[in-house]
């Protein structure tokens, strides 16, 4: 199923956000050190090893990396070769469902074994894998990515916060004491990305001072609230841009972007191509409906 969708070399984004594949035919070193969000990568065939901060994880065939927190990392694909390829799926874990699903688990999930680590390397879950197989088809139509496809990924974050993997996503107690609040600031962002916000005035919306908040806010959702902000309004740009019939600058302007120039600059740095660059090449990748 994913050696069908990851086609070329490297990186192929799904229409899903957050969701794309990796093919590789040789052993690779990345060239670049990436920022990744919280997320999952599942490697289903090959082996790579990540540096993730200070610590070097080795992970292969049917194991998992869980990405606890925003990080920089180094890859490296270690086996692969072209009757047999690097193949892996990687999903971004959206820190607005993780917040939602902390609150609603904070009182009924184990405690996570051995405490907080930053990130987790474990063979995947067979109920995490059978989630995967199940969205992947149900991103590859509109109907199916609007009802389908949320309710799929909303069951691996459960899953994942329900196993040991929970102990990379984030320490129970400071999700129990301060989670409903955090919640209140990632509503406003995605109510109002359009327009300018500052943490003055997220940290009003969550009772706290700007920088306990700031502080808060990464220690639960795993990435910084300006951070968030920019991929939220990120995130909607893409939807903009998919949907046809408008120009970078103006999607710029609608998803609260400073200028043109910021924006491609940051879309560039997300997506690994200009704004229309990115979607031509999306576009053509995509046979079904958008």
């Amino acid at each position: 199923m994913v050696a069908e969708r990851a086609v070329d070399e490297g990186r192929t984004d799904a229409i899903w956000p957050g969701l794309r594949y990796y093919r590789f035919s040789s052993p690779i070193r990345y060239d670049k050190t990436q920022t990744l969000a919280p997320g999952i990568v599942v490697v289903l065939q090959g082996r790579k090893s990540a540096r993730l901060g200070a610590s070097t994880f080795s992970y292969d065939e049917m194991s998992c990396l869980v990405l606890g927190a925003e990080t920089r990392c180094d890859g490296t694909v270690v086996e692969a070769s072209p009757g047999q390829p690097y193949l892996a799926i990687h999903m971004d874990l959206p820190p607005e469902l993780l917040v939602k699903t902390f609150i609603a688990l904070a009182d009924t999930a184990p405690a996570p074994n051995g405490g907080t680590v930053p990130n987790y390397v474990a063979p995947v879950d067979e109920r995490v894998l059978d989630a995967f197989t199940r969205l992947l088809p149900a991103t590859d139509h509109a109907i199916d990515r609007a009802t389908i496809a949320p309710l799929v990924v909303e069951e691996i974050v459960v899953r994942l916060l329900r196993s040991d993997a929970a102990s990379a996503i984030r320490d129970a107690a400071a999700i129990k004491r301060s989670a409903a609040r955090i919640q209140k600031a990632v509503q406003l962002i995605q109510q109002h990305f359009r327009r300018p916000l500052g943490i003055a005035e997220l940290a009003d919306a969550a009772a706290m001072s700007p920088s306990h908040f700031a502080h808060t806010f990464r220690e639960v959702a795993g990435l910084a609230p300006m951070h968030f902000l920019r991929n939220t309004r990120l995130d909607q740009a893409r939807v903009l841009l998919l949907a046809g019939g408008k120009r970078p600058g103006e999607v710029a302007a609608m998803t609260g972007f400073d200028s043109a120039a910021h924006f491609t600059r940051e879309f560039k740095r997300r997506y690994g191509a200009p704004p229309a660059q990115y979607a031509r090449q999306l576009a053509s990748a995509q046979p079904q409906s958008i």
